[in-house]
């Protein structure tokens, strides 16, 4: 009997390994899949030895606080590698804990497969992090194709005004590292989207108008934050368009309030007439829209993956911006415009995320069929560079083929 452990730490982990756990159970139904995981990973059939909510910390001082209850955890793989001798190791992001503990595994177990799953984003910063990689990873499969360049060459990005590449290092040596690209799960899981036929009705969302969605985001500090300047941005588009609607996604009914709060700090007069709030269903919300404002992010990906114009929104306190300028070497935030290599959507970033800067760029888009139907054309090409395979899938068959290869 087969047996792999499966290391995840995040939501975004959880969701993707669910797909890979999946895939290798329809093929292996008889192999133990166990280790950290959530809710989706266990459903897919990961016998869950810890829990992911025990790794879920953000913030240095969150860190500092959980110190013990992160190294108890990081113990305990340790003991489980060491008494189960597991066939593999599927790590799936989450690379300050990961790569850590990927270099206590290969310094025990020299012999034992390491295997991750979601490159940590080595591209945008944390560079350096490719050396440990190359030492103590044997299989990188990777969601972007531009990855593979990364790896294999060595890569950084060249920025040239508005475009970036990756620009092979002159001095890059071949290293035991395999590098395979198996698709992003994002893709597929959009393909998959049926739209509800009444969802129109069932919000009385009128027929014959522009609509502007606005997603107001999956945390607390965005709805605070960056929502307020997107219902600014709205007002100003309706008071010189008042015929444009807008569709607002509340990503969960527990956020209803806080989002409620905005909007009434906002003074809006008559919201039934131009606007109206759908919890959940951010899909169709973005599928009933011509254009989506949206903070950087998953969201901004998926609205991308529709071909749906967008704007890009995103702000953080002053000390964070400087070490962001400091570390990340790209000009842009969203991932079309990585994957594209220029600028295909518009982004507001920082002291850029003002109405005064957003508005014009919107009308734009009202005024111009061309450019609307120019952007509509970059995303595609951005969403067929992607490919259309299942990334589960490919990454179950890569993980297997290398089990073969290396047993």
């Amino acid at each position: 009997m087969k047996r792999i452990l499966f290391i995840a730490g995040e939501a975004s982990g959880d969701q993707h390994g669910a797909f890979v756990v999946r895939a290798l159970k329809r093929r292996m139904p008889d192999a133990d899949l166990y280790g950290v995981g959530g809710d989706d990973m266990r459903a897919a059939g990961l016998r869950l030895i810890h829990n992911i909510t025990e790794l879920s910390v953000i913030g240095l001082v969150e860190v500092a606080k959980s110190y013990f209850r992160l190294k108890a955890v990081f113990d305990d793989l340790l003991r489980h590698v060491d008494s189960d001798r597991p066939d593999a190791v599927v790590l799936i992001d989450y690379p300050g804990f990961n790569l850590r503990i990927a270099k206590r595994i290969k310094a025990a177990h020299p012999g034992l497969p390491i295997i991750y799953y979601t490159s940590p984003q080595i591209w945008a910063w944390g560079h350096r992090r490719i050396y440990t990689i190359r030492r103590v990873v044997d299989l990188m499969l990777v969601l972007f194709p531009f990855e593979v360049d990364v790896y294999e060459k060595g890569g950084k990005w060249l920025v040239t005004g508005d475009t970036i590449a990756i620009k092979e290092h002159h001095f890059w040596r071949p290293s035991h590292l395999r590098v395979r690209y198996v698709g992003h799960p994002k893709v597929r899981l959009i393909e998959a989207f049926t739209p509800d036929p009444a969802f129109r009705t069932v919000h009385d969302i009128p027929t014959g108008r522009r609509i502007i969605a606005l997603l107001s985001g999956s945390r607390e500090n965005e709805i605070r934050t960056i929502f307020p300047v997107a219902l600014q941005c709205a007002e100003r588009i309706r008071k010189e368009r008042p015929d444009t609607f807008f569709l607002i996604s509340c990503a969960r009914e527990q956020l209803r309030p806080l989002l409620d709060a905005q909007i009434h700090r906002a003074g809006i007069h008559d919201f039934a007439g131009a606007y109206r709030i759908v919890t959940g269903s951010m899909h169709d919300v973005i599928h009933c829209a011509d254009m989506v404002i949206c903070k950087s992010g998953t969201s901004a990906f998926e609205a991308a993956l529709m071909l749906k114009p967008i704007f890009v929104l995103y702000r953080v306190n002053f000390i964070t911006s400087i070490a962001a300028r400091i570390v990340i070497k790209i000009p842009f935030a969203n991932l079309a415009n990585i994957i594209a290599g220029r600028r295909v959507v518009p982004e507001f970033l920082q002291e850029k995320m003002t109405p005064g800067h957003i508005v014009p760029a919107i009308e734009h888009y009202l005024d111009e069929p061309a450019l609307y139907a120019r952007t509509v054309a970059d995303l595609r090409a951005v969403r067929d560079t992607l490919g259309r395979q299942d990334s589960g899938e490919r990454a179950a068959e890569e993980i297997m083929a290398y089990m073969k290869m290396t047993r």
